[in-house]
Order: C-alpha cells, then sequence, then structure tokens
C-alpha cells in the first residue's frame, strides 16, 4: 500500500470541509475518522477550511498539493453547494492540482453536474446509491460508510442496562415533537450536539457561541429567548467519548438525526429514526442489511412509539457483516487517496 514516511517527499494536504465549528459530535467523529485515516496512510492534515466556502481561502484551497473535500450531505438538489465544489474541482484540474472529494452523499443532481465529477481524481461516496449515481457521470468512484461509524466503533461497549433514549433533529419542529414524546415517555433525552466552549474558528461557530453564552448568562430565561437551535448546546455532552458511552448504556434510540444513526450502527444500538430530507438514513439503512420497517418512522407517526425494536438474529447477522466490510472499504479509501497523492 502507498504510503508517506520520513523518507519520501510528501505533498501538502488540506481538508475542505470542517464542520467542527457546528459543535456537534457527528462533524467531529467525522473530522477525526479522515484525520486518522490520511495519517495512517503518511498524509497528516496541515490546514483545514470550514465548511465548504473555498473562496473564502482561495488562494490556500487552490495551491494546496492535495486537497480533500468532505462532502457530507451537502451535496444535493442542485444546491449552490453543489456548484461551488464542482467550480473547485475544475478550477484545480485546470492547475494541474489533485482533489478528491470523500464522505459524501449525492442526490437529485442534475446529469450535468454529475458528469462534472470527472475533475476529481477520486470520488469516494458515503453509501452504495450515491455511487452508483455518481459513476454514472465517468468519475473514478469508490464508497465507504460515513467516517463517524469508524470513530464510534473506537468506543463500543458491551453495557445496555437502560431504557429508550430520545435525540434531536437538525428542523427544530421535529426536535419539539421528540422532546415531547421523551417527556410523555418518561425517557431521557440527549442531543448530539456540544457546549459551545472552545473557540473555534468560522462565522457559524462564532455566532453559535455568542448564542450559547448569552443563554446561559441569562439562566431560566435564556432557555426561553433562544431558539431549539441553540438551546440544545446548553444540554449537550462535552465529548465524543461521553456521548458514545451514553448512547450505549441504553437499549435503543429514537432520533432525527443521520449521525446519531451512525454512531448507534458503529456502537450496535437499536435504534428507530426520522427519515430525512434526502434518503441517507435509508441508504445506510439499506447498505447496513437492516429491516427498514422497524428502523424508520414517519414523524406524524412519532406520538405512537412505544419502544425500539431490538435487533433481529438477521439484522445482527447484517450488521456485523457490514461492520467488517466497511473497515476494508475505509482502508481502500486511504489507500486509493495515497495513490492519488503519489502522482502530486
Amino acid at each position: 500500500m502507498t504510503r508517506f514516511d520520513m523518507k519520501t517527499k510528501r505533498p501538502s494536504v488540506v481538508v475542505l470541509g470542517d464542520t467542527r465549528g457546528l459543535y456537534h459530535h457527528g462533524c467531529e467523529a467525522v473530522l477525526s475518522g479522515l484525520s486518522d485515516g490520511l495519517a495512517s496512510v503518511g498524509l497528516p492534515v496541515d490546514q483545514t477550511v470550514q465548511e465548504l466556502d473555498w473562496e473564502s481561502e482561495r488562494d490556500l484551497c487552490l495551491e494546496a498539493e492535495l486537497l480533500v473535500v468532505n462532502g457530507e450531505g451537502s451535496l444535493h438538489h442542485d444546491r449552490d453547494s453543489v456548484e461551488q465544489v464542482l467550480r473547485l474541482g475544475e478550477a484545480r484540474t485546470s492547475l494541474g492540482r489533485k482533489t478528491v472529494l470523500v464522505n459524501s452523499s449525492w442526490f437529485a443532481n442534475s446529469p450535468d453536474h454529475t458528469a462534472r465529477l470527472a475533475a476529481f481524481s477520486l470520488v469516494a461516496a458515503r453509501d452504495s446509491r450515491s455511487a452508483s449515481e455518481m459513476a454514472t457521470g465517468g468519475a473514478q468512484t469508490i464508497w465507504a460508510p460515513d467516517l463517524a461509524i469508524r470513530t464510534a466503533q473506537a468506543f463500543a461497549t458491551p453495557t445496555r442496562g437502560l431504557g429508550v433514549l430520545v435525540g434531536d433533529s437538525t428542523r427544530p419542529g421535529l426536535t419539539t415533537q421528540l422532546g415531547d414524546l421523551a417527556k410523555q415517555r418518561g425517557w431521557p433525552k440527549i442531543s448530539i450536539l456540544m457546549p459551545a466552549i472552545e473557540v473555534k474558528p468560522g462565522a457559524k461557530a462564532a455566532k453559535i457561541r455568542r448564542r450559547y453564552r448569552l443563554a446561559r448568562a441569562l439562566g431560566p430565561l435564556g432557555r426561553a429567548l433562544v431558539s431549539e437551535r441553540y438551546r440544545s448546546h446548553l444540554d449537550g455532552l462535552p465529548d465524543i467519548a461521553s456521548y458514545a458511552k451514553t448512547l450505549s448504556a441504553h437499549a435503543g434510540v429514537v432520533t432525527g438525526r443521520f449521525h446519531t444513526v451512525c454512531f448507534c450502527v458503529g456502537l450496535g444500538i437499536p435504534f428507530l429514526a426520522i427519515a430525512s430530507n434526502i434518503p441517507k438514513i435509508e441508504d445506510l439503512i439499506r447498505d447496513a442489511g437492516l429491516d427498514p420497517a422497524q428502523r424508520i418512522i414517519e414523524p406524524e407517526k412519532l406520538a405512537n412509539v412505544q419502544s425500539v425494536a431490538d435487533f433481529s438474529p438477521a439484522e445482527r447477522t447484517a450488521l456485523a457483516s457490514f461492520l467488517t466490510q466497511a473497515e476494508a472499504r475505509y482502508e481502500t479509501l486511504f489507500a486509493s487517496i495515497a495513490r492519488v497523492a503519489a502522482k502530486v
């Protein structure tokens, strides 16, 4: 396997799509998995750029010898971010620079946009459906599950002593519904968001931290004044380890978050998830061989939830196989990136 060491001149490595400024355990887990994987093939990350706004760091993003773009769930429905990322790949190709797109969903984008993925030296989807769609444009495409799963596996423990735990959602209305469910059933709640204590770069991080500090300073009044989106940071756990430990202590999780589902998959915890705005949760469930009828619920049926079904024997077998294959896919992903870097 290609690997860079002290005797081999390695390229400068920049990661675009650093979402840790959202104070979000899933984003922390993805960047941890990405950084560790790159380091494992001798490509430690030199710098990161917040989210996908490459023009805010134009010179850095164009001049990096190897640029790794963390797509996550941003590239769908021909949004501005799709055009933004494609223009970057094309600009770097015109300069003779190597660019890879990793950990990305791809949904409901036009054939023209899909064809332009060929500007990337490597495209790595985070699910098999996205990979199939991306490949139709001619790009060299592989797939490996979301990198948060790899990070979560490091925290897997056998404890399952408690009952159902209720998570949150990217949509404030659904977070309220989930909170109502927790209250009605007497189930504990958990947010995937973390306290905004550490100073992180980026305008979004600064905004979150301002709202968080205001809410804390105002006490109970602050909870009433700030939106659910920012209020969740007040109740969040401080790090990935404590988040994973709390999830692992429960027999099941109800959530509206894709990355909470990723943690549950990596930790082997039964879950019930609310479908998202793109089929990223459904894609993961299908790839993992789980039963959609037991793992997906429509928002209007949320109030009727009484329990979370344990994994069936078939699901447990499929999940074990998925996680074994996932590790091989992660190794292929980082080996493929190293081969691209060797051509810089």
